[in-house]
């Protein structure tokens, strides 16, 4: 299959989803001198692949502020338009910036810096140069786009943040979430790869329900017994410390939830 017909399967996967969006994947490469994002991509560890951390960014395309000296990170993913028309991006850091935006969802050929910054800034000063505004680009509603910030820091303090103008003149600072999708996907609603299991205890017992996915959404855990929530029961697993006769025959399930739908696990008893 090459790779357009990939990208078109991709869109036609997501559109369902685009009014709920998501996040976006933080990357994190500690322990690097200088403050150029240069210093960033010319590393051993951003060419391998291998960061000290990852994490997502779930509310706003913005990192966390003044955490740390001498690191880089990477925040990528896929945009999503909520409008057909021309968009202008800013990117707002200390110390320097860029930001890449790809014309489709292909991140690897079509990659262009549409704004960068080679000074600092403060947090969501996003006018301090004219490098941090881009140039109007026309996105299309309903596609993906990849899109990419690098920053570097220094010493002192530290920022990322990438804010937007839709075709309608409205003005996100930073980009929310909902507008935004992790790499790698499936972008699909969980997906069950083991059901919770019936189990056979004697009173006094430990007891413990499981369910796991196959996809890598974070996903959110409420368990119920009968059609009821368990209060405080949202992990991928389910303990009752010592059952009881009463607990004979009972019934639980879990409810599975990310940011594209859910699903209701099958009862174990």
């Amino acid at each position: 299959m090459c790779w357009k017909t990939r990208i078109a399967l991709l869109v036609l996967l997501v559109l369902p989803f685009i009014a709920r969006g998501g996040g976006i994947v933080r990357e994190v490469y500690s322990g690097l001198s200088g403050w150029t994002v240069y210093d960033l991509t010319n590393s051993a560890a951003y060419n391998s692949g291998t960061p000290s951390s990852t994490n997502w960014l779930t509310e706003l395309f913005e990192t966390p502020i003044n955490i740390g000296d001498n690191y880089g990170q990477r925040v990528h993913g896929y945009i999503l338009p909520p409008q057909s028309g021309s968009y202008t991006f800013w990117i707002s850091s200390d110390d320097n910036s860029e930001l890449w935006l790809s014309t489709n969802a292909y991140p690897v050929t079509n990659l262009v810096k549409v704004a960068y910054l080679a000074d600092w800034s403060s947090p969501r000063e996003w006018t301090k140069t004219n490098t941090q505004q881009s140039a109007p680009i026309y996105l299309e509603a309903g596609k993906m786009y990849y899109i990419r910030a690098l920053m570097k820091e220094g010493s002192g303090g530290d920022n990322l943040a990438v804010r937007w103008r839709l075709p309608n003149g409205n003005v996100e600072e930073p980009i929310p979430c909902t507008r935004l999708l992790p790499p790698g996907g499936p972008w699909v609603p969980p997906q069950i790869s083991e059901q919770p299991a019936d189990v056979v205890a004697i009173e006094g017992d430990t007891v413990t329900f499981r369910v796991a996915v196959s996809n890598m959404y974070p996903v959110a855990y409420q368990w119920q017994r009968g059609a009821s929530n368990i209060v405080g029961a949202t992990a991928s697993n389910y303990v009752i410390s010592a059952v009881t006769l009463a607990d004979t025959n009972a019934q639980f399930r879990c409810i599975l939830t990310n940011v594209l739908g859910s699903v209701t696990s099958e009862f174990a008893t």
